[in-house]
């Protein structure tokens, strides 16, 4: 499986896992299953004799069509197909999923996917020759499809537990986000895994490098390990945020 090194808003680079095309394309068809009942769904409406006005039935069909770009704009770049496979649509550059991105995918959905069959071609081609999975819509957007942790996981949080005799340590934590919080822990995640570190006990090159980040933008400076300095700063954020 492919990976992508993305930089977050930290300008830290962390390697993602890349959608394989098998998740896109089952997830592509979930999301038209559900589309499909959908509208077997209006037509017993219809069948059943109940009187609705044109214009009324236009409004029921808009969910069909803006399907993609509602479900990516304002579930965080996922569809429900997405949601199953664990896939979700990322920026390119780390930034933040706007819709104006949503909105250039799901434009560009009609030269990937909604032509005839060269279409359909056009947009499995780019994914699988560009590198980077993506498909026109994507290049346009800069963005991805990558594989996240199941959606809803404490995991992908920036929640860690925190002693009930807790007593912080920085209160300049108040100046980072939950996005930040949420790069903290999965550096530290990614730098437990890797073994070629842990087991000789040096500090991870990344986790080095999130660590000057994290205290430049608090404006400190500490002597802290870096490892337990960020393992600091994720339970005073829950201390400050509970």
């Amino acid at each position: 499986m492919e990976n992508i090194s993305i930089s977050t808003t930290q300008n830290v680079n962390i390697d993602y896992q890349l959608a394989s095309v098998g998740d896109r394309i089952f997830a592509y068809i979930l999301d038209g299953v559900i589309q499909f009942f959908y509208i077997v769904i209006l037509l017993l409406v219809l069948v059943a004799g109940l009187e609705i006005k044109d214009w009324w039935l236009s409004l029921f069909f808009l969910p069909i069509v803006f399907y993609h770009l509602l479900c990516e704009a304002f579930l965080n770049g996922q569809s429900f197909g997405k949601m199953l496979f664990k896939i979700r649509v990322a920026k390119i550059n780390g930034g933040e999923l706007r819709f104006i991105d949503c909105f250039l995918r799901w434009l560009f959905r009609l030269v990937d996917f909604n032509l005839p069959i060269g279409g359909v071609l056009v947009g499995l081609l780019t994914i699988v020759i560009g590198g980077k999975g993506q498909r026109i819509g994507d290049l346009v957007a800069k963005t991805t499809v990558i594989k996240i942790n199941p959606k809803g996981s404490l995991a992908a949080t920036a929640y860690v537990e925190v002693e009930a005799d807790y007593v912080p340590k920085y209160p300049e934590v108040s100046v980072l986000s939950d996005v930040d919080m949420q790069t903290i822990k999965e550096v530290l995640t990614i730098a437990s895994r890797d073994n070629s570190y842990t087991s000789v006990g040096a500090p991870h090159p990344l986790v080095l490098k999130t660590k000057d980040v994290v205290a430049k933008k608090m404006k400190i400076e500490t002597e802290q390990p870096s490892k337990e300095f960020l393992e600091t700063i994720l339970k005073d954020y829950n201390y400050y945020h509970r």
